[in-house]
């Protein structure tokens, strides 16, 4: 079982590579859009819609340790 700190280095990390995949994302997204085959788009979407669903896994995931830690320090 991981400990708090190893938790807490994995969240640093995981806003570490969610801030470079932003940062990629702006900085080529008018390239791929001007060069993207048909194939390209397919998998653009593919990919955007699992990435979607893991964010909204996340978010659910937060929400909960969030509620459990307000109960924690609220007794």
């Amino acid at each position: 079982m991981a400990d708090a700190q190893n938790f807490l280095d994995n969240l640093k990390n995981l806003r570490m590579v969610m801030s470079v995949a932003l940062e990629h994302a702006q900085e080529n997204r008018n390239q791929f859009i001007k060069n993207a085959t048909m194939s390209d788009l397919g998998q653009f979407e593919r990919f955007v819609s699992q990435i979607r669903t893991l964010a909204e896994q996340m978010e659910g995931e937060f929400s909960t340790l969030e509620h459990s830690i307000g109960k924690r320090t609220s007794n």
